[in-house]
């Protein structure tokens, strides 16, 4: 069947192909371009490799007209997920920045336009001014865009579920005034989630009894948003730069609401049917976030200085009804969290020798206090503190050295200082720590090729939701917890890059020391509480993706397909096997597909037949027994003077295989979640600028890792 489904893509690409190049006999100013791209030997390539990064060229290219940022960053050579969250191949999420400022908030993948971008910059192995807890970089880059006065963009979209029936709209309105060396800029941004997901739940509880829960599970979340974003930026001089921005984020209330409905077996005969029901209530005052800085030179001497604020807090109310053969039951309960957190950085930049010495220090104090409360007495309320000082200091030195290629090397120190506090249960953790973080790189031209080989060695640390000790709870069968006494993660990445015209290769080596994952313990009244851990033994993982960007004509394909395999395995608790333990391995592969065909016709029409596929395979000791697939199919056409004017539509997810069956073995419980998504969609997006220009801002952001901890 994967075959059939694989030749009837290829035969409607070629189909297409061959139908647009009848209806497009006259060549528009693009497609010269296009055209001259694969007659003049030695052009530069869509994508090309920069020491240890690799540049993709959005303007100019069908990348341009790829919708949002998000669905932009998708289609990068080098990068995959999804539109919400896209990530670098074999390194997960990475930080993005936009014009040298960090990309804090979620949405503005979907608040930004492809249209607006000029290249797109991956480092799949950034060097010692990154925080250590950082696998990779995105920084992104608009285009130069000249002009003073006023300047409007509207974007409004919607999506309508083509599978459960429900809607999704969403809003931004952007304006910008240019006058001389000033920028003032603001938007506001209306947001509606209606997210929803279907699931197949069956665990097994195998100790001195086997318990067996089986039945459906069901999430809904609902929320409206807005955000506001004002902003200055004073370009004093050619060398001199100063800017402030803040963004508001307004909560409108959410509503989440979870329904379990199982059956429930003690070796095999059926005792309950449990019928739960959760409702959560979400309420945030106004978060805050605001960055300052000041980007200039002295003489040869380079500054880049940051200052960040963020200020944030979620209450949450719960209701649990429980319907059951034994006993009903109503449990209250809640949750709440506070946060604030203060970042600075400062790198400072000079010529020596034959290259650039950089240095600099980053400074980040973050304060959380967590809260939880049940009315059900076996179980322990919570009132802890949270704080966390990071103070690091780096120094990196890259030079060149012409024909005998680049090299760098760098060395980051980080003390981290971190304190809880629960006065509800007396728990309190003190801990210190001091590291040392080495990276160093070497690129090198060898005729036509482009070589870069970099290492690194990095941390992760714990997000504040999984260190909160608090046990949550889900049902009378089930309870979740963090776990304060976990310790951070220590990964040495070895990756290698190569390019030849519109080919890559990326391959990479790591082996994660400490690594988090969660695990399930058994209470006393044979209730499974799940919580986070470390593994006891260091995990490998080796990876491989080649990547291509050819044109032809009116047809280009962005495509990249690879590999991922980790080497783990553990011996877990069995009271069936010989001596009560046995040896589980969790090394299947996972491969990855993605296929990006567009189609640029004249009259300004485009189609896209977007594919990606992920194979079956381990992730720690969770195994995705699923071949996950998308199909996209855009069009969009643009309308009026500089094409001010354009509507786009979309069918999402046409095969409506996007889903994930995850099985987790952890000893005497197993788990196994067969997820169904609402990603079946009709969307339509409607764009339209007024005298474009963009902002200058050019501020970077400081406290990067925290900021993105404290949204856990």
């Amino acid at each position: 069947m994967k075959r059939c489904l694989f030749i009837c893509i290829v035969a409607c690409v070629a189909c297409l192909t061959a139908w647009a190049q009848e209806q497009d006999t006259i060549p528009t100013a693009d497609m010269m371009v296009e055209l001259r791209e694969l007659v003049v030997k030695g052009g530069l390539p869509n994508t090309r490799l920069k020491g240890n990064a690799m540049i993709t060229r959005v303007e100019g290219t069908p990348l341009a007209s790829s919708g949002t940022l998000g669905e932009l960053l998708v289609k990068v050579p080098g990068m995959t997920g999804s539109e919400d969250s896209p990530e670098v191949l074999g390194k997960g999420i990475p930080l993005i920045y936009l014009n040298g400022r960090l990309v804090r908030d979620e949405s503005e993948l979907k608040r930004l336009r492809s249209e607006d971008i000029r290249d797109v910059e991956v480092i799949n192995n950034p060097g010692a001014q990154y925080d250590a807890t950082v696998k990779a970089v995105v920084r992104i880059r608009t285009k130069r865009q000249q002009g003073e006065g006023l300047s409007l963009d509207l974007t409004v979209t919607d999506e309508q579920d083509l599978r459960y029936n429900f809607n999704k709209p969403n809003a931004k309105l952007g304006l910008n005034y240019r006058m001389k060396d000033v920028d003032i800029f603001g938007s506001v941004w209306y947001y509606h989630q209606d997210y929803r997901q279907y699931s197949w739940l069956e665990e097994t509880t195998n100790t001195t009894k086997l318990f067996h829960q089986v039945g459906p599970y069901t999430m809904t979340w609902r929320n409206n948003q807005l955000t506001y974003t004002a902003g200055v930026n004073w370009q004093i001089s050619d060398n001199h730069s100063v800017g402030v921005r803040a963004d508001l984020t307004h909560y409108l209330g959410g509503t989440n609401k979870v329904i379990y409905d199982e059956d429930v077996f003690e070796n095999d005969v059926r005792i309950d049917h449990l019928y739960s029901e959760q409702t959560s209530k979400e309420t945030k005052p106004l978060g805050i976030l605001t960055n300052a800085y000041y980007n200039g030179s002295a003489g040869k001497l380079g500054i880049d200085f940051n200052f960040d604020f963020l200020s944030t807090e979620i209450n949450t109310d719960r209701e649990n009804v429980e319907i059951s053969l034994v006993n009903d039951d109503f449990v209250l309960s809640g949750s709440g969290s506070e946060s604030r957190l203060y970042a600075t950085k400062l790198v400072l930049s000079y010529p020596v020798w034959k290259g650039v010495l950089e240095a600099g220090t980053e400074m980040t104090f973050a304060r959380r206090h967590n809260t939880y409360w049940i009315d059900k007495p076996s179980i322990a309320d919570t009132d802890a503190d949270i704080t966390e000082d990071n103070i690091a200091t780096f120094v990196e030195y890259g030079a060149d050295f012409k024909r005998w290629g680049k090299a760098s090397v760098g060395l980051r120190y980080e003390h981290t200082l971190y304190d809880y506090a629960d006065d509800k249960n007396s728990d309190y953790l003190h801990r210190s720590m001091d590291e040392f973080f080495p990276t160093a790189s070497y690129s090198v031209l060898i005729g036509n090729v482009q070589t870069a080989l970099s290492y690194s060695l990095k941390t992760n640390r714990p997000s504040f939701f999984a260190m909160n000790d608090a046990v949550t709870y889900i049902s009378r069968y089930s309870m979740q917890a963090g776990n304060s006494q976990l310790l951070n993660e220590r990964l040495h990445d070895l990756t290698l890059n190569v390019s030849w015209r519109w080919l890559m290769l990326s391959a990479s080596y790591g082996r994660c020391k400490h690594v988090i994952t969660q695990w399930s313990f058994v209470s006393d009244d044979d209730a499974a509480l799940i919580k986070h851990i470390n593994l006891d033994r260091p995990v490998n993982t080796v990876g491989a993706y080649i990547s291509v960007t050819p044109r032809a004509g009116i047809w280009s394909l962005n495509a990249t397909a690879g590999v991922e395999k980790q080497d783990l395995y553990l011996d877990l608790e069995d009271p069936h096997a010989a001596g009560g333990m046995r040896r589980a391995y969790f090394d299947k592969p996972v491969y990855t597909l993605n296929a990006f065909n567009t189609f640029s016709l004249k009259h300004d029409w485009r189609f896209d037949i977007n594919f990606m596929f992920r194979s079956h395979g381990h992730q720690l000791n969770f195994y995705d027994d699923y071949d996950n697939m998308r199909l996209n199919l855009v069009v969009q056409k643009s309308f009026l003077k500089g094409k001010a004017l354009t509507l786009r539509a979309a069918v999402l997810d046409v095969l409506q295989r996007n889903h994930m069956n995850e099985y987790g073995d952890m000893g005497y419980y197993k788990i196994q979640q067969n997820n169904r998504y609402s990603t079946h969609k009709l969307q339509f997006t409607v764009i339209y600028r007024l005298n474009a220009t963009r902002s200058k801002y050019k501020g970077t952001g400081a406290g990067k890792d925290a900021q993105q901890r404290m949204k856990n």
